[in-house]
């Protein structure tokens, strides 16, 4: 009976996953406006995780859905960029990308809000979960942070006011001050120097925040040393690989985007408190136990 159940939620993943990339491509292939695809695809995901979450009433299910709908997405945004003639029915987009990231996010942001609510059905193993949707977050990011780090035309537009030389730069703040006297002397706009500061602080506010997590009860001088780690070895080795992108503002940078991804952690462990009562994602402490964390 058990088996056959299971046999069942998996048969209901699969239609719900097959259900949810045909409603997002055909809205993708007849909407010009990406702002109805995207509402779609929302609405579509809220749905079918909802469904899932009452069917099977554990997270896990939820999981296996997102995975399988971010790797279809995927599949076909790879497949459509590669196209050699790019007259396949599917023209690519960058909306395929946010249609990708929306097929991880919309479920992380649900299954969040019901855990911390507890509205409805009692539903188990989020902590499964939310471990198995960090681990597909992190690949990606890394897969970004690695290419837009070293692949030499990754992300024009981040380097859109930045001037290339042959030599790393070792002066702090250099690179920003001569941008703010560009933009009083109207040769770039202001928006360059936002675009500039926003992208290198924000990329590593994930870091910070998984460092965070996985260091709330270590000790404040190593959690600060890890925030330093990352963007350090990524100048050591463009340093070596893309001298011309060596630069210690970037090394600056990354560790004030540890500090705010530390912060949108305590913002999210506060406000999950709040509502709930409890610690996000800390279990209840039992005899000879000196875990804490589930994840």
């Amino acid at each position: 009976m058990q088996r056959r159940s299971n046999i069942q939620m998996s048969s209901l993943i699969v239609l719900l996953s097959i259900l949810t990339i045909l409603i997002e491509l055909s809205a993708y292939y007849f909407f010009a406006s990406p702002y109805p695809v995207l509402g779609i695809a929302s609405f579509v995901s809220i749905l079918c995780c909802h469904i899932l979450l009452e069917k099977s009433t554990t997270y896990e299910s939820c999981f296996t859905y997102t995975l399988l709908t971010v790797f279809i997405i995927l599949t076909v945004t790879i497949l459509t960029y590669f196209s050699a003639d790019r007259t396949s029915f599917i023209s690519y987009s960058h909306l395929l990308h946010a249609i990708l990231a929306l097929n991880w996010l919309v479920p992380s942001i649900h299954c969040f809000l019901r855990y911390m609510t507890g509205y409805g059905t009692r539903i188990n193993q989020y902590p499964a979960f939310y471990r198995s949707n960090s681990i597909i977050f992190i690949l990606f990011y890394l897969g970004i942070l690695i290419y837009g780090s070293f692949a030499e035309d990754a992300f024009p537009w981040a380097y859109r006011a930045v001037m290339w030389s042959n030599t790393a730069n070792y002066t702090p703040f250099l690179v920003l001050a001569r941008q703010i006297e560009d933009y009083l002397y109207r040769i770039i706009p202001l928006r360059d120097i936002f675009v500039y500061l926003g992208v290198r602080i924000l990329i590593f506010a994930p870091y910070g925040y998984y460092v965070t997590l996985l260091t709330r009860k270590n000790s404040r001088l190593l959690k600060h040393l890890l925030f330093l780690l990352l963007p350090l070895l990524i100048e050591v080795f463009q340093y070596f690989l893309f001298t011309a992108r060596c630069d210690i503002d970037d090394f600056i940078y990354g560790f004030l985007g540890g500090l705010l991804g530390s912060l949108l952690f305590y913002l999210t462990d506060r406000i999950f408190h709040s509502i709930s009562g409890r610690t996000f994602l800390e279990r209840e402490r039992t005899y000879g136990s000196t875990r804490y964390l589930y994840f």
